[in-house]
């Protein structure tokens, strides 16, 4: 499948939709506007992963994890932001999602169930949304079905050691072992965004990330569609804030894995006429909250009735019989018994008197990159919070080699082997609170671990455990020791659906209610996520989730007379071969200029004259291909970033088009060599600049390299390219310590394998270095 995204160098500076997040609230968004004609911009905090990108060792796994604990729980961050695997630790409440193109379906199991109609029936729910069950709401499911295309697990199939074991157990339970749809391709074909997929290979590696392509995630189906309709999506940006702008609305952003950080670089933005929020749960809380902090008038209940859908994960530990529940990670499929996708079967224990005291449990898989991990790990859960089911000196005695198997010879042996993953999802109360601290959405729910409804679920596994004779394991932090502390993998709420701001975030459309009370709303900003579900579902949220978004779609289009082609798509064309290598690095240069723009640069830019005025850029410079940049003798290179002037703006200044010509003898002195800085600027207040800078490169007498190479004079002019008046002109410099810190961003992309991206980086440092040895060095010896 071809790459989806665009370089960060493509973003422009407005567009009628903005899309912030990617997941199925975001992914279906950017699907049905570009359907409607409209002009979509999707803005994606993760990476482009695609299948054979997914973390296959321990090594790799952990390099994807991103670790956010809170205060009280180490009050730290550790990890890439835009590693595929997020844990929020809160101390009541720990919460797991996906981070990438994607979103969560890049590592959910893929259940596409709908839930217990009476889940509709609640008065949480709007009234013109339980209205409209059996219409757009209807057509909602519909339409996701149709594009996620779930099936149960073919009889026709391998058959799989871990439904066996679980169909025991749901004999012990007095229940039905179901098979339920999953978001998995068995049989290769095209999809309805015209994606040619593989049949599954069982590998069980659902929950890290598909490596075959075989999983219907948002990746395979809805963003591609909505890529091919026109939607431009770009990876890699950290929205922060959205504040209304006029009839517009302002989307504050940072690039990520630029190093910009490492310079306290501003925030971009860019404007947008309508803005849909679908960052997940967590973050698009997380960006509301702050949109807040800066004045954005919303709901008093903003964060609020936060629920984790009654999650529950256990493990029934060292089983009488055999398994197979874990993933091959990178072992062969063809060595190994096959695992199956990571759910293949559900006991559905929902069909109760009462709706809140339903559940539903289902078998999982450990996937094999984190299965190195699990022999330790169980036994050590096991000893700490573990309840035997089995009695007997010889079941003991083989329980003990089974666990000595699984540390000698690996987790595919022994007592891992042996474990079958369990989880439920339910119902809870929903009160838990999202809040803004430390510049963070963090969760609060106190005693939310002591809900009666958890014992009950604890009894149910404790029995299904007991049916095959093994030790039954709670999630650890859950005990007394630890506070009860609940791991959440289906978050929803804190931006809930109701039918006034007294109530809840947004209305049954999605809008976003505008004060803390009645039913007046923002127009242009939206909300379209699992954030808006205002109770429990007990069920996988991913369906549910992408119905609401379906009407809420459909809704935006009847409101504005616009018209959603819903058609397949033929196969799209051969996949795109990848990217170009390239090189990126940021730098920031700061100094002053003055109105005096007859004087020469160094003296116009006198810090000490009395009209001086500072003036700050810190700039990501990229080469797309870095070939076609050695190979073009201007050697351009695009620029991105933002200017801080205050004379300009109180506000930073971004980048609309920037390029950096290196090395180039056009407009140099005779022999030697310039670099020219070309940047278009746009103020908050909408106002056009440009600013040109170069720096010359000439073998003076004296040590003179590193004064030419860090400083570059500048002009600035008040307009749309160098015709304009010029209103200021001085220098800027760059120090020691910013030039060290200039090397640590420098990156290699699209890089195959490290031998590529070494010699990238031998390339591009050989052009340079070169370039400034032909001017310094070998001029003179000449």
């Amino acid at each position: 499948m071809r790459r989806l995204s665009s370089p960060l160098s493509e973003l422009a500076s407005h567009y009628p939709v903005v899309v912030v997040g990617s997941g199925y609230g975001g992914g279906i968004t950017a699907s049905r506007l570009s359907r409607a004609g409209q002009q979509v911009c999707v803005l994606e905090r993760g990476r482009e992963m695609h299948p054979g990108e997914m973390p296959r060792t321990p090594a790799q796994a952990v390099a994807e994890f991103q670790l956010h604990c809170a205060p009280g729980q180490g009050d730290l961050d550790v990890g890439s932001p835009t590693g595929l695997i997020e844990v929020h630790r809160n101390g009541d409440v720990s919460v797991i999602d996906g981070c990438g193109l994607g979103g969560t379906s890049l590592i959910n199991a893929g259940v596409t169930m709908r839930p217990d109609p009476r889940v509709f029936e609640d008065p949480r729910w709007p009234q013109a949304l339980r209205a409209d069950v059996h219409g757009l709401l209807e057509d909602g499911f519909a339409h996701a079905e149709l594009m996620l295309r779930p099936l149960p697990y073919p009889e026709d199939h391998p058959p799989l050691q871990k439904l066996k074991t679980f169909g025991i157990s749901a004999e012990k339970l007095g229940g039905r072992l179901t098979r339920p749809p999953v978001a998995v391709t068995f049989e290769a074909g095209v999809n309805a965004a015209g994606v040619r997929q593989p049949g599954c290979s069982l590998c069980g590696d659902c929950a890290t990330g598909c490596n075959t392509g075989a999983k219907n995630t948002v990746l395979m189906n809805y963003l591609p569609d909505a890529h091919a309709h026109g939607a431009r999506i770009f990876t890699e940006v950290s929205v922060r804030a959205v504040v209304p702008d006029g009839a517009k609305w302002r989307v504050y952003y940072r690039p990520l894995n630029t190093g910009r950080e490492r310079f306290d670089a501003p925030d971009a933005w860019l404007t947008a006429d309508r803005v849909v929020l679908a960052a997940g749960t967590m973050g698009t809380a997380e960006i509301l909250l702050r949109s807040r902090e800066l004045g954005l008038p919303v709901s008093s209940k903003l964060g609020h009735r936060f629920s984790s859908n009654g999650d529950v994960l256990a493990f029934g530990y060292n089983l009488d019989m055999p398994v197979h529940g874990v993933g091959h990670g990178e072992q062969n499929h063809e060595t190994r018994d096959p695992v199956g996708p990571c759910i293949a079967g559900v006991i559905d224990q929902r069909d109760t008197a009462r709706l809140d005291e339903g559940m539903i449990i289902e078998e999982g898989a450990i996937p094999g990159a984190l299965a190195s991990l699990m022999p330790a790990a169980l036994a050590g859960a096991a000893a700490l919070v573990g309840e035997d089911t089995d009695e007997g000196i010889l079941d003991w005695v083989q329980e003990r080699l089974r666990q000595a198997d699984s540390f000698v010879r690996g987790p595919d042996h022994g007592a891992v082997e042996h474990t079958q993953t369990l989880m439920v999802m339910s119902h809870d109360e929903g009160k838990g609170e999202l809040r803004l601290e430390h510049d963070r959405v963090r969760l609060h729910w106190p005693d939310a671990g002591r809900d009666p409804q958890l014992t009950r679920i604890e009894e149910r596994l404790r029995r299904a455990t007991a049916a095959l004779g093994g030790t039954f394991v709670r999630y650890p932090l859950w005990s007394e020791a630890f506070g009860k502390e609940l791991l959440c993998t289906h978050p929803l709420g804190g931006c809930v659906m109701a039918e006034r701001a007294e109530d809840g975030v947004v209305d049954h459309e999605g809008r976003v209610f505008s004060s803390a009370s009645g039913h007046a709303v923002h127009e242009g900003l939206y909300v379209s996520d699992g954030s808006v579900v205002p109770r429990s579902l007990g069920i996988n949220p991913l369906l549910t989730i992408s119905a609401v978004a379906e009407r809420a779609c459909a809704l935006m289009a009847r409101r504005h007379g616009w018209t959603i082609d819903y058609a397949p798509l033929p196969e799209a064309s051969a996949p795109q071969a990848p990217g170009p290598v390239g090189v990126r690095f940021t730098e920031t240069m700061h100094g002053f200029l003055s109105g005096d723009v007859k004087a020469p640069h160094l003296e116009a830019g006198d810090p000490e004259r009395d009209d001086a005025t500072p003036l700050r850029f810190v700039l990501t410079v990229t080469a797309e291909d870095l070939d076609a940049t050695l190979r073009d003798e201007r050697h351009p290179l695009t620029l991105t970033g933002t200017v801080t002037a205050p004379v300009l703006s109180s506000r930073p200044l971004v980048v609309t088009r920037g390029e950096l010509r290196l090395m180039t003898r056009e407009h140099a002195r005779p022999g030697g060599q310039r670099m020219e800085y070309l940047l278009h600027l746009l103020s908050e207040a909408g106002e056009p600049y440009y600013l040109e800078g170069y720096k010359d490169l000439y073998d003076d007498p004296g040590l003179d390299l590193w004064k030419d190479t860090t400083t570059l004079f500048v002009s600035l002019h008040r307009g749309n390219g160098p015709e304009a008046p010029c209103m200021g002109r001085g220098f800027l410099r760059l120090t020691a310590e910013e030039f060290a810190r200039q090397l640590t961003t420098l990156r290699v992309l699209n890089a195959r394998d490290g031998v590529q991206r070494a010699e990238a980086l031998a390339r591009f440092g050989g052009f340079f270095f070169g370039a400034l040895w032909d001017t310094y060095v070998r001029r003179v010896a000449a």
